[in-house]
């Protein structure tokens, strides 16, 4: 009871500070703008909770933060999500990362970025997941509205799973440790940022990731579906779409998962 307390009462105090403070940031928002000398930081926190009680109590609370440092030619971009449903003693779902990225030159149309990530998600089997990578990246602005982006690079991988999704026990081995891998991949992926009208913002990417040891075949490949929509000056909606398509699960779980949330926002 003591972690449900603690749990509840970060969400609360998270939540206060929105609604004080709340902005509405894109990370990757179209810019034609040129470089700024001055530096210039965003910061954005999210926060929900929602408490049911009936024969147990159930918990479910989303946590997120987006920070952005802009300095000159430089930019530094910090995300991260904290996820939770408790029902009563059982730990439904646990879903999080955080996730640093560095892009040098970032409004020209060809320069690196690089980045770190650590996530986990239970609903999945993945204890643990630790990534470091770089990228050369592409940008195009192919019209005010719209941008084109293509990179790729190497990254390593790190990863810990366990076999709570499996769904069929028969597929689950005698010796049922975590299986922890580590990888050098490519990393590839395309996107789409389209400012759909003056209110609405929409982002699509598509990620590549292979092994060349495999002779690149045998991918991960994820999507990312993005919709900002302004209902007023104060308050939007976003929708974000989620999949991914593994030809090679590190442990047998379904080749494809997905997931959909929308979020009312508040901005100040």
């Amino acid at each position: 009871m003591q972690k449900y307390g603690i749990l509840i009462f970060t969400s609360i105090i998270l939540g206060i500070f929105t609604k004080a403070n709340a902005q509405i940031i894109s990370i990757d928002k179209i810019d034609t703008s040129g470089y700024k000398k001055d530096a210039k930081f965003d910061l954005v926190f999210g926060s929900g909770l929602e408490v049911d009680k009936q024969k147990t109590t159930i918990y479910d609370a989303t946590n997120t933060l987006d920070a952005t440092l802009q300095k000159e030619k430089e930019l530094l971009i910090l995300s991260s999500s904290f996820r939770f449903t408790y029902n009563g003693p059982d730990d439904i779902l646990n879903i999080g990362f955080v996730h640093l990225r560095f892009r040098h030159n970032y409004k020209n149309k060809l320069h690196p970025e690089s980045y770190l990530q650590y996530q986990w998600d239970n609903k999945r089997g993945i204890e643990n997941r630790s990534v470091g990578g770089a990228n050369i990246r592409w940008n195009n602005y192919l019209h005010p509205r719209f941008n084109l982006v293509l990179a790729t690079g190497l990254m390593y991988e790190q990863e810990r799973w366990n076999y709570t999704a499996v769904p069929d026990s028969i597929n689950i081995p005698k010796d049922s440790r975590a299986i922890e891998i580590q990888y050098i991949k490519s990393n590839s992926y395309i996107k789409f940022e389209i400012k759909t009208s003056e209110n609405s913002d929409l982002f699509f990417t598509t990620f590549l990731q292979t092994r060349p040891d495999h002779y690149f075949i045998y991918p991960r490949i994820a999507n990312v579906l993005k919709w900002n929509v302004n209902i007023t000056k104060h308050v939007g909606i976003e929708f974000n779409f989620n999949s991914i398509y593994d030809t090679q699960p590190v442990v047998p779980i379904s080749k494809f998962y997905f997931s959909f949330s929308e979020s009312i926002t508040f901005k100040i």
